[in-house]
């Protein structure tokens, strides 16, 4: 189950960096990320009005402040990888280094995992590097070790905000995402603002697809948080890192965009991951 969970979330978390991107073809990736985050608030707020609460420890809201400084800092230095490395580098160096940390770090402390999940976690990984792989010549003569070294940094940031989110208590139901929320939303739009003079997409299609966006990944972190709570870090973080699935799979279906052959096996391997877990 806890597979399951991660795996939705993280092919919902795919769609949502799909709108994303389209987003950001019409308008700031800065306004269309700010209004993203204001709209998952909301959805957060939402969710705990829903799901309700029973006790909410002060270990909660920081594992929630944690997630929420951790996530906003790996996704600024993620983009600026991208902006300076080779996507088919940057891309797969930080999902798996985000992935293989928690899980590692799950491992140590005791997580029950049997010889067929071990197998499966690791052809997760490999389905990871698969998928973000793009067809370029010279890739990692074209990356500076700046832009591996942001990637890098990107990914410990992430297998952070799996470990935050991992340590908070069920009781507290979504509290820790809209405390989440409380940390990045000024920050992201306090750069919006800076950088572009504005935190509100000019342009309309965009954004309604940031709200969009900020809605479906919200919906998606809930899950996650639900996953990560189920004692079995390492499956929830390796499977909930498998986003980018869906992201080529829309690219493909809406953009007309062709899938490699290491691609393919990819999306092949992803589903033999799920199978090897559910064992």
């Amino acid at each position: 189950m806890t597979a399951l969970l991660a795996l939705a979330s993280a092919l919902i978390i795919g769609g949502s960096d799909f709108s994303g991107g389209v987003a950001t073809k019409g308008d700031s990736t800065f306004r269309v990320t700010a209004v993203a985050q204001i709209s998952g608030g909301l959805v957060a707020i939402v969710l705990v009005l829903v799901v309700g609460w029973d006790h909410v420890r002060t270990a909660d809201l920081v594992g929630g402040a944690i997630a929420g400084a951790s996530g906003t800092f790996s996704f600024i230095c993620f983009y600026r990888a991208l902006s300076t490395g080779v996507m088919s580098i940057v891309a797969p160096t930080t999902a798996v280094v985000g992935a293989t940390i928690p899980a590692l770090v799950g491992i140590a402390r005791g997580d029950d995992l049997g010889g067929y999940t071990i197998v499966g976690l690791v052809v997760a990984v490999f389905a990871i590097v698969l998928v973000t792989r793009e067809p370029t010549v010279d890739a990692a003569a074209s990356t500076p070790r700046s832009a591996i070294l942001l990637a890098v940094v990107a990914g410990v940031g992430f297998s952070v905000f799996f470990i935050a989110l991992e340590a908070t208590e069920t009781e507290s139901g979504m509290w820790p995402l809209v405390v989440a929320r409380v940390v990045s939303v000024p920050v992201v739009c306090l750069i919006a603002w800076r950088i572009t003079g504005r935190v509100v997409p000019a342009n309309r299609r965009s954004l309604t697809l940031a709200i969009y966006t900020g809605l479906t990944e919200m919906l998606a972190n809930a899950l996650l948080l639900v996953a990560l709570r189920r004692d079995e870090l390492a499956i929830a973080s390796v499977f909930g890192s498998l986003y980018p699935v869906s992201t080529v799979l829309l690219a493909w279906l809406i953009l007309r965009e062709r899938l490699t052959r290491m691609q393919l096996i990819g999306v092949a391997s992803a589903l033999s991951a799920v199978a090897l877990v559910a064992i």
